[in-house]
């Protein structure tokens, strides 16, 4: 029965001037009108509903008619202010004093479609990028992430990941 259920929580709204302060002190030209828990909020519902940045936009401008104290906001911003939210594994993940085994894994990505004929052609290897992941496998947690260039082997990034893991782990036995 609670499969379907998806909780929205409007906590953001209380502290909504005390989050903006900080950041416009001091600023020069215009001031933030939005605070981070509320580019949270909005990037978190992007991801849950798969929904478009221009869905969100008309969410939140249609919410603003029940919620007078939120603002409508335009999909730029909300792609551009949540390209820049500093977020941190160590803040995604489950506090526990339990070891943690964790599986190391990496996949490559083609950063451009242009030039396949190059690399067919030439025998040219560009484009790509690795991503290394380490993950707790028991809770599928990601307590690792490096992303580099394709010429960077498994074998390189593991002592990174492991040291990684180790700081967001805060010193529990890996």
């Amino acid at each position: 029965m609670r499969r379907g259920e998806l909780y929205l929580s409007f906590e953001f709204l209380d502290s909504w001037s005390n989050d903006l302060a900080p950041k416009n002190e001091g600023k020069v030209g215009r001031r933030y009108e939005f605070p981070e828990p509320f580019i949270q909020h909005l990037i978190m519902l992007s991801i849950i509903l798969k929904a478009s940045y221009r869905s969100l936009e008309g969410m939140v401008r249609k919410l603003s008619t029940y919620i007078p104290s939120i603002q409508p906001i335009d999909y730029t911003t909300i792609w551009k202010s949540g390209t820049e939210l500093d977020l941190k594994l160590s803040d995604t993940t489950i506090e526990s004093d339990e070891p943690v085994v964790i599986a190391i894994n990496s996949s490559g990505i083609k950063a451009k479609n242009r030039g396949n004929w190059m690399r067919e052609i030439w025998k040219v290897q560009r484009g790509w990028i690795k991503v290394h992941i380490a993950a707790n496998v028991k809770t599928k947690e990601v307590v690792g992430i490096e992303v580099t260039n394709e010429k960077v082997g498994d074998s390189r990034m593991f002592g990174p990941l492991i040291d990684q893991s180790r700081e967001i782990r805060q010193g529990r036995k890996i």
